[in-house]
């Protein structure tokens, strides 16, 4: 039996400062996910800690904005989530590093996560994160291309949300409209960044 569970895990500057500050850096973090998620990284010898993630983490629903981002992953438990965020953080930080004379991250960063209770509620986080985005439907930073369209990557897990609804992209896109719809009669904040 699987014994794997969903995860939301935040990772963002902290007091509001910026985490991307440019759209490379957007594209170079979602490098990092490719990197560090592939199949190919089963194949490493002698084992790593890149074959450990890609062999036990799925990323299933991401989104980058311009203050940090939010991830939807299914992993065996909090260390393996805990392993992939600070991965990506030291990476990042060495990026950084390269376009500039810092030697750490030029911020400091709010990295949290929460276990979710189910598949559903996965589902609900996916919507979510969806949203963040002010035109989501075509946002090239989140990972709705590979709910709606034709987007492809063997890094990327999004049939673990997609199965609920047949694998049809006409029914999620009916369920984010219908929620942008709400979120708009309501008035509510979409997911803010947790503050710790």
């Amino acid at each position: 039996m699987d014994k794997n569970r969903y995860y939301h895990l935040w990772i963002a500057a902290a007091k509001d400062q910026v985490f991307f500050s440019s759209n490379l850096d957007k594209a170079f973090f979602i490098s990092l996910f490719q990197d560090l998620l592939s199949p190919r990284n089963h194949l490493c010898v002698p084992p790593n800690h890149r074959q450990k993630i890609a062999s036990q983490l799925d990323l299933v629903a991401y989104s980058l904005t311009d203050f940090g981002m939010n991830l939807l992953v299914y992993a065996p438990d909090t260390e393996t989530v805990e392993v992939f965020g600070q991965s990506l953080l030291i990476r990042y930080a060495t990026h950084l590093n390269q376009q500039s004379s810092w030697e750490m991250l030029p911020f400091d960063t709010i990295f949290a996560h929460d276990l979710l209770q189910d598949e559903y509620e996965a589902l609900s986080i996916s919507r979510e994160i969806h949203l963040l985005h002010d035109d989501w439907r075509n946002d090239r930073y989140s990972s709705i291309g590979f709910y709606l369209d034709d987007r492809r990557g063997d890094w990327i897990q999004p049939w673990r949300i997609t199965k609920l609804y047949s694998n049809n992209p006409h029914t999620y896109l009916n369920y984010l409209l219908e929620s942008e719809k709400e979120y708009t009669r309501q008035g509510l904040m979409q997911l803010d960044f947790l503050e710790t």
